[in-house]
């Protein structure tokens, strides 16, 4: 059996996924359709560009909208309406519980204000320019958004597991840490984002540390568990192009949920 898994949930947990039964249908289906239609090679290619646009450039709105990989647990969400368009699978882990609804609706006032604008603003000086000083930049924030939480928490060797199996430190420890102070000569989009995703581990060990302790948290982590620290030393753009073409779906096996990529060449992921 597959199970598709939420791009937004931690290695650690299986409980926000969906069963697949048949392995020709859903984004499963998909990926062996484009390797029979295109070859292994260019096939994997051809879904991890689709891949990467939809989690990218759709995937946050969507998240928005309608709670797109969010799983079954709290239904469909909206995060403009604070409660669940979908009755939810576990009531008791509602997205929006007790006085956050207010908190919706109160923020929703601020949305419309920015909605209003923004279209004042485009009758006044038209689409394009709306783009180029709101829209583009908008995406480029959300798709930078997904990209790090996808690659903090995704990658073909790292496994999910089930709730039964599942440990806070199982789960801290089964996030990865990645060199994004060598995405710019000066690692000026580490020191902008205050190490989020070069020391993210530490992050899951104690939510509380601040961002100018988390290097030594890290070190103290990755010196206590030399052989369960997870760090990937690969660049950031190969990073996500493996995980495009090889993080779709996971079987179990054993104890733990792993990435099903039966068939494809190691050297193609």
């Amino acid at each position: 059996e597959a199970v598709l898994l939420n791009s937004e949930a931690t290695p650690s947990t299986s409980t926000t996924t969906t069963a697949v039964t048949d392995e020709n249908s859903g984004p499963l289906g998909a990926r062996k359709s484009a390797l029979k239609l295109f070859g292994p090679k260019w096939g994997l290619r051809v879904w991890a560009s689709l891949q990467s646009f939809t989690h990218l450039i759709i995937g946050w709105p969507a998240y928005l909208w309608i709670g797109a990989s969010g799983g079954p647990d709290r239904g469909m969400t909206n995060h403009y309406w604070p409660n669940p368009l979908t009755k939810p699978r576990n009531p008791r882990q509602e997205l929006f519980p007790g006085q956050w609804k207010r908190k919706v609706l109160g923020s929703d006032i601020g949305v419309a204000i920015m909605g209003a604008a923004l279209l004042g603003f485009t009758a006044w000086k038209g689409i394009p320019t709306m783009m180029a000083m709101y829209g583009l930049p908008l995406t480029v924030v959300n798709a930078w958004l997904v990209l790090y939480t996808w690659l903090q928490h995704t990658d073909v060797d790292v496994p999910h597991f089930s709730t039964a199996e599942h440990n806070y430190v199982k789960g801290a420890l089964h996030t990865i840490d990645r060199p994004y102070n060598k995405l710019d000569p000066w690692g000026l989009i580490d020191f902008l984002h205050h190490q989020i995703g070069t020391t993210h581990v530490a992050h899951h060990f104690a939510s509380t540390i601040p961002h100018y302790k988390a290097q030594a948290a890290t070190d103290a982590i990755q010196k206590s568990y030399p052989h369960l620290y997870l760090y990937d030393p690969t660049p950031i753009p190969q990073a996500l192009w493996r995980v495009c073409k090889g993080c779709t779906a996971v079987e179990k096996r054993g104890d733990r949920w792993v990435w099903k990529n039966d068939g494809i060449p190691n050297h193609f992921l």
